[in-house]
């Protein structure tokens, strides 16, 4: 804590920034697979009060209100800016076998796929698997979630076109319906006058 702190009741406060994984819906939808983008989050915590806790994306007043922590966290940040399927979401690997690959900065699935024989190579077995066997599992992994999220927005389009179809039929039969009461009412009127008429 600064000099200056003392009289700032923000240097009282817990305060972390840290990196957080968040499904981007937009893309999973059109991908057929989780993916997922780092985004930056604050937590702020008040020291002796177990109930308030702030967590939550970061905002621009965030970083000007609190300058130090933002500066360190920006410092400490490795990762840079991930998109893709995290490692984890992957069914082919474990949690560990995961981590491990974390510590040779892979991240994403598209990350292995797109890696070159020399980046593959530092892994050795770490995988469990030869580094090039990785590889081509992670590209068939994105060729088959690819073909799968086409598969998924025809379906889809399927439904929303049956429900269109359903709705439409049901207006049509409610058409008919009215267009026939007029029928039923004149037929009614003429058996009325019948009775009335004997």
């Amino acid at each position: 804590m600064y000099e200056t702190d003392y009289n700032n009741p923000d240097s009282r406060l817990n305060v972390k920034f840290y990196q957080k994984a968040v499904q981007n819906n937009f893309k999973t939808a059109l991908e057929g697979r989780p993916i997922m983008e780092m985004a930056d989050f604050i937590l702020i915590e008040v020291p002796g009060n177990q109930t308030l806790t702030i967590d939550t994306y970061v905002s621009d007043s965030d970083k000007q209100r609190f300058p130090v922590q933002w500066a360190r966290y920006q410092n400490e940040k490795v990762d840079g800016d991930i998109e893709g399927t995290l490692l984890n979401d992957w069914p082919v690997l474990s949690a560990a076998t995961a981590a491990e690959l974390k510590h040779f900065k892979f991240y994403t699935v598209e990350q292995i796929a797109n890696a070159s024989d020399a980046q593959l190579n530092t892994l050795g077995m770490a995988a469990g698997m030869a580094p090039f066997t990785l590889r081509d599992k992670a590209k068939a992994f994105l060729s088959s979630a690819k073909d799968t999220a086409l598969v998924q927005q025809q379906a889809d389009e399927l439904s929303k076109r049956d429900e269109m179809i359903a709705r439409m039929q049901a207006q049509i039969a409610e058409l008919a319906a009215q267009a026939n009461k007029p029928k039923a009412k004149a037929k009614e009127a003429k058996v009325e006058e019948e009775t009335t008429e004997e």
